[in-house]
Parts: structure tokens; C-alpha cells; sequence
């Protein structure tokens, strides 16, 4: 993404890059069907990420940098909207910015190249705003809906469950902190094992019965730390 992306005053296209209103981008991106199923919490996180790396695009223009997936699955919700994009461009550059999305899958050289260009936006991104960027890989406070995927203090829908402040794997899955929702179950500050059923510190409903306090493996039928259960 090495270019030269407009000859308007630097300070111009910044302040014109934070005026952006890009909450339809947001609403799409929130949804769990048409979007990513982000929380309006990452994804406003996102969007400030998004902003910064137009920033950088800006105010280095000589260096190639590359954002990080979850920037871009921002950038590219943005482009969608086709019509938006294109006069956010115009008002924001006074041009087009493209998007070129096979970077780094063209062979080792390349993938060597993505590499260096993400580096470069880490460092540069500390360079500028004093903190790392936000990687895709930290899902922080994002509702989702994922298989073998690890999310760490996160607010989780899986199959209609929701699970809240949870570190959650899905299927063979560690879920700690969590307050848990499974088939109208609630499970509170929980720490998890679906199919080996640990719960550990856990307030937890199954089938109408309330387990509190509990440390509960399910198939090997071990309560500890004062249970208090009611069956249906």
C-alpha cells in the first residue's frame, strides 16, 4: 500500500478522516449474520483502529504497511457500501483509494513482504498513538459465534447461549469468568469444559435447578464447595 494518496494539505485529510461518519459500517459489522457479530464496543474500537491506519496511510506515505484482519474486515465493510465509500474517497483524499487484497499470497517473497508490512504499521502505530495497534486476535467484549476458536474476555453467543466476560473455545472449549446462558440454562461466573463439564466458582441453572458456589464435572457426577440444588 506504498502511495502517494493525495496532494491535499496533510492536516486537511486528517481532520477530514475523524469527521467520517462510519456507523452504518458499524451496524453491519455488529450483525451476526451479515457482519462479524462484533460488540458496538470492538466495533468502535475497530473504527478508531480503521481511522488511524488511513492516518498512517497519510503521514507516511513512503512506508507500506498492512492492517491488521480485523482493521480490514473493517476497510472492506466499508467498501460495500460502495456508494459511501467512493464519496468518503472523494471528500476525504480528493481520489480513489483502492484496495488490493491478494497481498502476501503470491508466493514466500511476498508473504515475507505482508510480514515486513505489518511490522512496519505496529511500529509506526506505536510511533503515533503510543499504543499497539489492535489485532484481530484479541477479542475484547465481541459478541461471537465461533468453532475452535479461542476468545478472551469476551461477550460469547454460541447456539443461542450467552456467555459474558468469558475466555471462551468453542467444542472442546475453555470458557473462565463466564456468565453463561445454555438452551435457557444460566451459568454464572463460570469457569467451563462443554463435553468434559467442568465448572468451577459457578451459578448455574439446568433444566430449572440452581448449583451455586459450585466446582461440577458432570459426567464423573463430582460436586464440591457447598451445592445447593433444586431439581425439577
Amino acid at each position: 500500500m506504498k502511495t502517494k494518496l493525495t496532494n491535499r494539505p496533510v492536516e486537511q485529510v486528517i481532520g477530514a478522516i475523524q469527521a467520517l461518519d462510519l456507523d452504518p459500517i458499524k451496524l453491519k459489522l455488529m450483525d451476526l449474520e451479515e457482519g462479524q457479530g462484533w460488540s458496538r464496543e470492538y466495533a468502535d474500537a475497530m473504527e478508531l483502529a480503521y481511522k488511524r491506519f488511513l492516518t498512517l496511510l497519510v503521514i507516511h506515505p513512503d512506508e507500506t504497511i498492512a492492517p491488521s484482519k480485523d482493521v480490514d474486515r473493517f476497510w472492506h465493510g466499508h467498501i460495500l457500501d460502495t456508494l459511501k465509500y467512493a464519496e468518503d474517497c472523494q471528500n476525504v483524499f480528493g481520489n480513489f483509494l483502492h484496495h488490493f487484497p491478494y497481498f502476501g499470497m503470491r508466493g514466500e517473497e511476498d508473504a515475507k513482504n505482508l510480514a515486513a508490512a505489518a511490522g512496519n504499521m505496529k511500529r509506526l502505530y506505536q510511533q503515533e498513538f503510543g499504543s499497539a495497534q489492535d489485532h484481530g486476535a484479541a477479542w475484547r467484549g465481541t459478541p461471537t459465534i465461533a468453532e475452535g476458536m479461542a476468545l478472551c474476555g469476551a461477550a460469547v453467543q454460541v447456539r443461542d447461549a450467552a456467555l459474558c466476560g468469558a475466555a471462551v473455545q468453542v467444542r472442546g472449549v475453555a470458557l473462565c469468568g463466564a456468565a453463561v446462558q445454555v438452551k435457557d440454562s444460566a451459568l454464572c461466573g463460570a469457569a467451563i469444559q462443554v463435553k468434559d463439564s467442568a465448572l468451577c466458582g459457578a451459578a448455574i441453572q439446568v433444566k430449572d435447578s440452581a448449583l451455586c458456589g459450585a466446582a461440577i464435572q458432570v459426567n464423573n457426577s463430582a460436586r464440591t464447595a457447598g451445592v445447593v440444588a433444586h431439581a425439577a
